[in-house]
């Protein structure tokens, strides 16, 4: 054995034999101490950096709202005001044509050719669309045929009507002889009475012939399609080479044409005003498309009964309309000045709120809010009647809410054109 070799037993038989100390390897106090205080500032920083900032926000919500709280609601009011006795009533109205229709073709056929498209003006009587009708101008030969035909009929009957009265007249002059038997003068007489009537009947086939040939005639003179009124083209279909089926039911309108020199504008009056509409009265009309001009216009007549639903009176105010600067649809706003009419009290419509706790309005005293029931007189459009619950000049919310809470505190702004809108 080498000599290296017993001596690397002896060295591990030596450790072999010795104990392990871990007092060494103990960590002393002062190290726990500090780990202990690095953990606690560790631990620190996250309550910090995670929950400071989320105390923070929420204390800055608290303020704001305790600041909402406190700060009073911002609403508009306006004052409740009578009207004059000679008032001046603006309702809302829809422009409408003095008349409009729809074109359709009378005759199948096919267009031809159309002559005037939407935005034209058109005469009464003028061609707007020419059709072609194959199936007609075949029926009209057959109907002209079948009529000469009758006529030719008429000619063969009468030619044998002729022959019988003359056969009849000398069998009637010979019977009272014996040449011939009475049974031959009654045979002869039976014939030229039947030789009238077919001659009649031939008449009348003839006739009716005739009136075909006329009603085919109309029916084709159908296939030229023209103005019923003098206006203007408001829509139009026709197209080269359609195929257009006669009637309202199956085909669809080639034209429709409205007479614009003059419209018309229908207006709802509520009741309290219906009684001093007139027929003649005038009726000036505004249109926000046009500002700082208003249409002269005239009461021309009224319905004579009031909706059951609205409670107001149909009126219609018609309108010269030359330049045709009123176009059909617009909405326009129409005026009528009423006279011996009781003062009302009135309110922005706005301000009347209606739910299941009735119909009341918001009233603002002393920067307090509280709910008022009041009934109404009257539906004017933009604004409203009121009969009883409020008095004059007291201040009202214009747009309420089922939200506000009575006895609020509030923070109101008046405009200074509301006494001018409520006038």
């Amino acid at each position: 054995m080498d000599t290296n070799d017993v001596t690397e037993v002896s060295i591990e038989a030596q450790h072999e034999g010795e104990a392990f100390e871990p007092a060494p390897f103990r960590p002393t106090r002062r190290r726990l101490a500090w780990a202990a205080g690095a953990a606690t500032a560790f631990f620190a920083c996250l309550v910090t950096v995670g929950v400071v900032p989320r105390v923070l926000h929420r204390s800055a919500m608290a303020a704001e709202e305790h600041a909402e709280e406190q700060t009073p609601a911002r609403m508009t009011v306006v004052r409740a005001e009578r009207s004059a006795e000679a008032s001046r009533l603006v309702l809302p109205g829809s422009v409408e044509p003095l008349q409009e229709t729809d074109v359709y073709a009378r005759a199948n056929g096919y267009v031809r050719k159309w002559f005037f498209d939407i935005g034209a003006h058109v005469k009464k009587g003028q061609i707007m669309a020419d059709l072609e009708v194959p199936d007609i101008d075949k029926e009209l030969e057959q109907g002209e045929a079948t009529a000469k035909q009758a006529h030719a009929q008429i000619r063969q009957a009468e030619t044998q009507l002729e022959l019988a009265r003359i056969t009849n007249q000398r069998y009637a002059a010979l019977g009272p002889s014996g040449v011939v038997t009475q049974q031959e003068v009654d045979q002869y007489r039976a014939g030229y009475d039947a030789q009238q009537a077919n001659v009649a009947a031939a008449e009348a086939a003839h006739g009716s012939a005739v009136a075909n040939v006329q009603r085919l005639r109309d029916l084709k003179s159908f296939g030229v399609i023209v103005a019923p009124f003098d206006g203007v083209v408001t829509a139009r279909t026709a197209q080269v080479g359609q195929l257009v089926t006669a009637g309202t039911t199956t085909g669809k309108p080639l034209f429709r044409v409205a007479e614009v020199d003059t419209v018309r504008v229908f207006v709802n009056v509520p009741q309290l005003y219906a009684g001093g509409i007139t027929v003649g009265m005038d009726a000036p009309t505004t249109v926000r498309e046009i500002p700082g001009r208003a249409f002269a216009g005239k009461v021309a007549r009224t319905a004579h009964e009031l909706d059951a639903g609205t409670r107001t009176l149909l009126t219609e105010v018609d309108i010269p309309n030359p330049d045709d600067s009123l176009l059909a649809g617009m909405y326009g706003q129409v005026s009528f000045h009423m006279t011996g009419q009781r003062s009302l009290l009135l309110v922005p419509a706005t301000a009347v709120l209606i739910d299941a706790r009735g119909t009341r309005v918001a009233i603002v005293h002393d920067g307090v809010l509280s709910w008022r029931k009041v009934d109404i007189d009257g539906d004017l459009g933009d604004r409203i009647a009121i009969s009883t619950g409020l008095a004059e000049g007291e201040q009202v919310v214009v747009a309420p809410s089922d939200r506000l809470v009575e006895g609020m505190r509030l923070s109101v702004t008046e405009p200074t054109y509301a006494a001018a809108g409520a006038s």
